[in-house]
């Protein structure tokens, strides 16, 4: 046989389909590629191979960056890492953080919502280990930790309630979350929608006495508002009338007065005479309270600086009816919920004392 008949032989059988018997495998093609073979990685934990020490700047920046990392291991371990920081940071007399405080909670906080619960621990870690002074502006965090004490997960729901704890455990940050604007309304709303506890009007006289044909309702058991049939329904029913129970007794108890302060404010401008009242405001829009170029005011997004106007409005929205019956209606169930509902009735007598 000649070279070119071999060839068109050849030529011929790449088109023809061979006819297999039943269970017989094909045949591999000679042009087939081997994927039985598996790939290996190297993974360096700081993603940098060079041999020399780094700068701690450097590397505290590298890990805060990291929080936003879509690996769950990366983002705790730079959680670690920045904890680890922090806390040297203030055993360390005289060296502080790299980024300042509000800057790392700026970066964290988002991981209130995190998937994982080792995430979210670290990051409860954090949150404690920062020095609380230096923390700023909280309006962005409890934004967060309201996001969370709503979401459909029960363990996020938790660890958020967790961070309200946290907040309200410190004095300074008890005192600033409230002046966050709209943080007295719609964290009580929330607390409301979340139990369950609703009024069938939204009129109250001042003194929180009920006005004619009103009448409070329960759209659900006490049990199951908060949780249905999630597994441990009742241990987050109690953490939310416990962390409830702080929040109204954080909001509603007056700042202690100090007996020297008028002997201390004498001292300051002697030999003068109230002097410092007819001198310029040294806070930006001093006048800001009166309204005059604004917009019609929000009840909801009001800023309630002090414990009388936080009070105020709350006898005026109704919630010491509303909460009073819910507590009253809690307690009866007994056991932990009824220890944390009697928790909330002794901070609601803040209410109703003035």
């Amino acid at each position: 046989m000649g070279a070119s008949a071999k060839r068109k032989k050849e030529k011929k059988q790449d088109f023809q389909k061979p006819k297999l018997k039943v269970g017989k495998k094909r045949p591999t093609n000679t042009n087939a590629t081997d994927t039985s073979f598996s790939a290996k990685s190297i993974v360096f934990k700081q993603q940098s191979v060079s041999s020399g020490p780094r700068d701690t700047g450097a590397l505290f920046n590298h890990n805060l960056s990291l929080l936003a990392s879509k690996n769950e291991t990366q983002r705790r371990d730079a959680l670690q890492y920045l904890t680890t920081a922090c806390m040297l940071a203030q055993s360390q007399e005289g060296e502080g953080l790299p980024q300042p405080a509000s800057a790392v909670v700026a970066k964290a906080q988002a991981l209130i919502l995190d998937g994982n619960g080792g995430v979210r621990s670290q990051l409860l870690k954090l949150l404690k280990s920062l020095p609380v002074d230096e923390i700023g502006s909280l309006d962005q965090l409890l934004l967060y930790a309201r996001a969370g004490m709503t979401h459909l997960s029960t363990d996020v729901r938790l660890f958020s309630l967790e961070v309200m704890d946290w907040i309200l455990s410190s004095p300074s940050l008890g005192e600033a979350v409230m002046s966050v604007p709209g943080a007295w309304i719609k964290t009580l709303r929330t607390f409301e929608n979340l139990l369950g506890w609703r009024s069938t009007s939204v009129s109250q006289n001042a003194n929180g006495t009920i006005q004619d044909g009103e009448k409070w309702t329960r759209q659900v058991a006490s049990k199951t508002s908060s949780s249905g049939l999630e597994k441990g329904g009742n241990k987050l029913l109690v953490h939310q009338l416990a962390t409830l129970a702080s929040f109204l007794a954080v909001g509603l108890t007056p700042a202690s007065a100090d007996p020297e302060a008028s002997a201390k404010r004498a001292a300051q401008i002697f030999p003068l005479w109230h002097t410092d009242a007819h001198l310029l405001s040294t806070k930006s829009n001093p006048f800001g309270h009166l309204n005059l170029f604004g917009a019609p005011r929000d009840a909801e997004s009001e800023v309630y600086d002090s414990a009388e106007e936080r009070l105020e409005v709350f006898l005026e929205l109704g919630f010491l009816h509303t909460f009073r019956n819910g507590t009253q209606e809690a307690k009866r169930e007994g056991g932990e919920i009824g220890r944390a509902a009697a928790a909330v009735d002794k901070s609601l007598r803040l209410a109703e004392t003035g």
